[in-house]
């Protein structure tokens, strides 16, 4: 199998056969609700982690051709700037996006951080910020446009595997007015800087208001 094919399969594919099959068919029923989500935590590091080594050591190339790079103080304050942004406007997404889909009081904000203590909660902003990074953009963005030679094909590819992800823990309001529109800014983020870190940086700072929220509550 080509190395590209391979690296995608892991890099987008493995994540949604975590998601939507063994975690809710063999790992849910069988283990309890914070054992369950460390698993799940401990499976995206995994999967992150091995994107780097897959890369160096079965591709044997440089991290550089999947965004790791250096991030300039400037650039790193940049990158804070705009997740403060963005982190400030989920409320006003998660509105416009309730007034056109049926919500419900399972997998939204509030629910989430009335189930998960602050500890878990800050767990899951550090996982979700670098390794759907890793997966989603850097890896699978760099590789897909060196087949397709085509940023919006490849753009979208990857947006569809990070919402289908999603799909499980939150309702059809905040997957159409929050994970989809963040997703395609962070995907243009990262084909602006094709820099990991700066976008780690902004996915981590959008997230981070669930643990403040549960902390205050």
């Amino acid at each position: 199998m080509n190395k590209k094919f391979l690296g995608l399969f892991i890099a987008l594919v493995l994540p949604l056969l975590y998601v939507l099959v063994l975690s809710p068919v063999l790992l849910k029923p069988n283990v309890n609700e914070p054992i369950h989500t460390l698993i799940g935590f401990a499976v995206f590091w995994g999967l992150g982690i091995g994107m780097f080594l897959y890369t160096r050591c079965f591709e044997n190339r440089p991290l550089s051709t999947i965004g790791w790079k250096s991030v300039s103080w400037k650039g790193a304050l940049l990158a804070l700037g705009l997740g403060i942004l963005l982190s400030l406007l989920v409320p006003l997404f998660t509105l416009l996006a309730s007034a056109v889909f049926p919500t419900t009081d399972q997998g939204t904000i509030i629910q989430v951080t009335e189930r998960y203590p602050w500890w878990i909660l800050l767990l899951s902003v550090l996982t979700a910020g670098i390794t759907e990074e890793i997966l989603f953009r850097g890896y699978a963005l760099e590789r897909l446009v060196e087949l397709t030679d085509n940023k919006w094909i490849s753009g979208l590819i990857s947006l569809v595997f990070f919402v289908v992800i999603h799909a499980t823990g939150w309702n059809m309001a905040h997957i159409i007015g929050v994970v989809l529109p963040l997703g395609m800014i962070l995907t243009g983020l990262y084909f602006w800087k094709r820099n990991l870190a700066f976008v780690m940086i902004v996915h981590v700072v959008i997230n981070l208001p669930l643990v403040f929220i549960e902390l205050l509550s």
